[in-house]
């Protein structure tokens, strides 16, 4: 026993820290939203118990290199005697009134916040998940008929590399546009007019990529450019206007059905997605007022202090 987990209990020697962080964690966890402990106690320091329940879920919780060494007998004493521990530091620190300090009452006041605010989204994710099961739900055949409607693009896929120039406004292409036409370098257009700041400083250059990486209009823009070189046309998208120069292409190997099928389906599930956003958006209208997105929030007094 000493050779197989001496190297752990070592550990809990020079990281007691560590692990009393690691409890404490875990402990906050299963307390959530409960205000008062039920149950048999399997020990207790001063106010404090610790319950076979929440004991059993604190091991639970542990990371999964200690799951092993829980297992034994051995093992869950050390770990009782490390909450135990914990508690002991509570009580002294609740008997010297720590709770009640400034600081201390500021840092819980946020730590509530922050749990309730993540509450909230797990409990709207959860929510949203149930229903999104039963709406964007693929066939049997759906993912091999893709496949097979699609069958030359898996069978000679290839990556192209391409450079872009994003513009806010329509008029604001076709500026850009014209200059291009009249012989103007694509990449300085790009490092200077360019809204993709990311892009612009490298002369709008995106990098290789291959199909069903980027948004529909913007990849058949790019796959339809045929000579190296070549410049699209003025393609609109959800972030905005687009002029698209093919730099590279380079050929990959055939791709079976096997090797795309993830791929496959995450496409189809957002295509169904988007189709059903569209028709429930119709019946569910966003009001949105769009001056206050150019606008900083102003904070309250309290977020001020």
């Amino acid at each position: 026993m000493k050779n197989k987990f001496g190297s752990w209990k070592s550990e809990v020697g020079s990281g007691f820290m560590v692990l009393l962080l690691t409890t404490y964690y875990s402990l906050l966890t299963v307390s959530i939203g409960c205000s008062k402990k039920s149950g048999k106690i399997l020990a207790q320091v001063g106010s404090e118990k610790i319950t076979v329940e929440e004991f059993e879920k604190t091991v639970e919780n542990a990371p999964y290199t200690l799951q092993e060494y829980l297992s034994t007998e051995i093992g869950r004493k050390q770990y009782l005697d490390a909450m135990l521990k914990e508690k002991t530091i509570l009580v002294a620190a609740k008997s010297q009134g720590i709770q009640k300090r400034p600081a201390v009452k500021k840092q819980l006041l946020e730590i509530e916040k922050r749990l309730k605010d993540n509450y909230e989204k797990l409990k709207n994710e959860i929510i949203m998940n149930e229903l999104l099961k039963e709406k964007v739900v693929l066939g049997d055949s759906e993912v091999k008929d893709y496949y097979e409607k699609h069958k030359e693009e898996f069978e000679k896929p290839t990556e192209i590399k391409v450079s872009h120039i994003l513009l806010p406004t329509d008029e604001d292409a076709k500026k850009i546009m014209e200059r291009l036409k009249k012989g103007e370098d694509f990449a300085k257009l790009a490092k200077e007019n360019s809204t993709d700041k990311t892009t612009a400083v490298k002369g709008g250059d995106l990098g290789f990529f291959g199909r069903r990486q980027y948004v529909k209009e913007f990849e058949e823009a790019a796959f339809n450019l045929k000579k190296i070189g070549d410049i699209s046309d003025i393609i609109k998208t959800p972030l905005g206007y687009h002029i698209i120069k093919l730099t590279d292409r380079k050929q990959l190997k055939p791709q079976k059905l096997d090797d795309v099928e993830t791929e496959i389906k995450q496409v189809l599930q957002k295509e169904k997605l988007d189709k059903w956003l569209n028709e429930i958006s119709k019946k569910y209208k966003a009001n949105v007022n769009y001056e206050l997105l150019t606008k900083p929030v102003e904070k309250t007094e309290q977020e001020k202090k």
